[in-house]
């Protein structure tokens, strides 16, 4: 019986009798190979795939619908923005007037009283979309400046 191993156990020890084993053939092996590679590349590229942009509506009225209606229509992301939530909140004001608030990842980014006209609404939004914009374009750039070479160094003075 060539290529079958027994094995027999003894005080935790385990003794092979038939000490011959075939090897795989190489194709096999180079596919096997090629597989946990692929694998290896699959598992690093999810690693860096995040939910990235996601806007989300915190409003209570009507109004405040209205503006997280016109901020989604208007709102382009800027291309090289990266790991960021935006979150449109509103909080109850005087009467009929709210005040809105746009953070990105917990930073106030925006804030503004939202009157119960909608031509304000919309001005109001298309100016929110403005400044959130050129707030993560900056951002973007400031993170590409503290990565650069000239901004690394040994910590020692």
């Amino acid at each position: 019986m060539a290529g079958v191993v027994f094995c027999t156990a003894q005080n935790d020890t385990t003794i092979i009798k038939n000490k011959q084993m075939k090897q795989a053939p190489e194709e096999l092996q180079k596919l096997l190979n090629d597989i946990q590679q692929e694998e290896t590349q699959k598992v690093s590229r999810d690693a860096e795939i995040e939910i990235d942009g996601l806007l989300i509506d915190e409003t209570k009225t009507k109004n405040g619908r209205d503006f997280y209606d016109y901020f989604f229509r208007d709102w382009v992301p800027p291309q090289n923005a990266k790991n960021y939530s935006i979150f449109i909140t509103e909080k109850p004001y005087r009467l009929t007037t709210t005040m809105i608030e746009i953070r990105i990842n917990e930073t106030l980014v925006f804030q503004s009283f939202l009157q119960p006209r909608s031509d304000i609404v919309e001005i109001l939004s298309q100016q929110a979309v403005a400044r959130t914009a050129l707030y993560l374009q900056n951002y973007e750039e400031i993170v590409k400046q503290l990565e650069g070479a000239d901004q690394s160094g040994s910590g020692i003075f």
